[in-house]
């Protein structure tokens, strides 16, 4: 099965790679979408609206700015029963003044693809001519079957070089009545990021840009009850001016990662009497589709956390450990094509 995913992978690569009119490539960069980081992956990918952690560059880059300490943060997957293995690593690091700095590392690899000899004739010339042979044994002596040995394996490896910068403003909202003064947070953040893919010898490449935002409050200060919680919302933009990935082949096949809008909305919920926090949050995502994502966190005594989610319909769940510096995370997620496994680790110093 693996083999015939890779072949599949493959061919199609060839497809856009070598025909005689440049290439548009609608899912090109498809691998950042995959997402970042065990804990919003557990939540189902409800995280534009949250972003506090080592992954925050990757859902909103406001949230770089959250972080009030220094985090090497990383991840690991392995996707589609193994076919594909996926990597993040990052250093974030909070400046004076609200500022934060992340630098982060992605990077996609699909190893052992086998290259073909190409078939002497176009499909349809090869189809016609074996139209009156029905055994596997005529199909292959026709040509019509891929069934040589490949002459060639290769790496398809797509790597993304992402720098953030983001600031955290503090605004007091004087409503003029009594004195009356609403502290809010306005976090906003910006990245750009280099993207590099290879296959067979081929590469492409090309510079991005997303940008993003938060207004977060708290219900507490807003209607003076210690017992309610912090809410935040949240609009971000990956690939601003629609990302173009161009490849260095004879014909300059190119494809364009087209900008998506994503939008959030969280509620956090601190429960004193059984020491624990628990966090709802909502995205919506805007690309090629609608996407909907929902996602809870159940957080106790500062250790454990327990996590459920939906992403676009598909189940996903994870739990997380947190001792003295160390965080821990895992999240699994469904899929048709074999659920995923992902484990993330971060040092807060």
């Amino acid at each position: 099965m693996k083999i015939l995913s890779k072949i599949a992978i493959v061919l199609t690569l060839i497809l856009l790679l070598n025909s005689a009119a440049p290439a548009e490539i609608r899912y090109a960069g498809s691998f950042l979408e995959l997402g970042i980081g065990a804990r919003a992956m557990g939540m189902g990918g409800a995280f534009v609206s949250v972003a506090d952690d080592g992954s925050a560059f990757y859902w909103n880059p406001a949230g770089a700015s959250l972080l009030i300490r220094p985090e090497l943060f990383g991840m690991y997957s392995s996707l589609f029963k193994s076919l594909e293995k996926h990597h993040h690593v990052g250093f974030t690091r909070p400046l004076y003044g609200g500022a934060a700095v992340s630098l982060n590392w992605i990077r996609l690899n699909v190893s052992d693809i086998p290259a073909f000899p190409q078939p002497v004739g176009t499909y349809a010339e090869r189809r016609a001519e074996a139209k009156d042979f029905f055994s596997w044994q005529e199909l292959q002596q026709t040509g019509l079957a891929l069934t040589s040995a490949p002459f060639d394996y290769s790496n398809f490896t797509s790597d993304a070089f992402v720098l953030t910068l983001a600031r955290r403003y503090k605004v007091d909202v004087d409503f003029g009545w009594q004195y009356f003064v609403f502290p809010t947070e306005i976090p906003l953040g910006l990245n750009v990021k280099f993207i590099r893919q290879s296959l067979f010898g081929q590469t492409s490449s090309g510079l991005g840009f997303d940008a993003g935002g938060m207004f977060k409050f708290g219900l507490d200060d807003l209607f003076d009850d210690n017992r309610l919680g912090k809410v935040s919302f949240a609009l971000a933009a990956k690939d601003l001016f629609n990302t173009k990935l161009t490849w260095n082949t004879q014909n300059r096949a190119s494809g364009k990662i087209k900008r998506s809008w994503h939008l959030g909305l969280s509620y956090f919920q601190p429960l004193p009497r059984i020491n624990g926090k628990l966090l709802f949050a909502y995205a919506f995502e805007k690309k090629y589709n609608s996407i909907h994502h929902f996602g809870m966190e159940y957080f106790y005594h500062e250790r454990l956390a327990i996590r459920f989610g939906l992403d676009d319909q598909q189940f996903t769940a994870g739990v997380g450990l947190k001792v003295s510096i160390f965080n821990v995370d895992y999240a699994y997620k469904g899929h048709e094509l074999g659920g995923s496994h992902r484990v993330s680790a971060a040092i807060r110093f």
